[in-house]
């Protein structure tokens, strides 16, 4: 096991990943269907391993903005990466325009697919991942459990 005082919270699951394959379509918000996706199949602790498409519309919320940023035209998503809980997801997400500039920041609704959005999500069936306020921090953070 890790100690050290900078991390909060620390599980080792030595249980087999399970994994979820899908691909959205066109007009879906990649937040909300993920978020829908999470309640359907009851993920308790889950990360994307994979995610290829692109996006008709682009909002992206950047470091320590209070709102999100619109990016005109479409995108190509370069990555997707974050953490699926029970009580919600957090996704930070890279897109490319059709110059090829790449801007990134946290997901957040109204981000639409374009032509199709390829997913893998790993499970860890044994872990939850919840959201819980940090006092230091004033944020809802992750806080990591095991032996549901």
């Amino acid at each position: 096991m890790i100690h050290s005082p900078r991390v909060s919270c620390l599980a080792r699951n030595q249980a087999s990943l399970e994994t979820v394959a899908l691909r959205l379509a066109p007009g879906a918000d990649v937040r909300r269907e993920l978020l829908e996706i999470a309640k359907q199949e009851k993920i308790s602790a889950g990360t994307v391993l994979s995610a290829v498409g692109s996006l008709s519309h682009v909002y992206l919320r950047f470091a320590d903005a209070k709102t999100p940023t619109k990016l005109p035209g479409k995108h190509e998503v370069l990555t997707l990466s974050g953490t699926i809980g029970v009580d919600g997801v957090h996704l930070h997400m890279m897109v490319a325009n059709q110059q090829g500039e790449c801007k990134g920041g946290h997901l957040v609704e109204g981000c639409l697919v374009y032509t199709t959005l390829e997913l893998v999500i790993a499970l860890m069936p044994e872990v939850r991942f919840r959201r819980q306020v940090d006092p230091d921090t004033g944020f809802r953070e992750l806080d990591i459990s095991t032996n549901l």
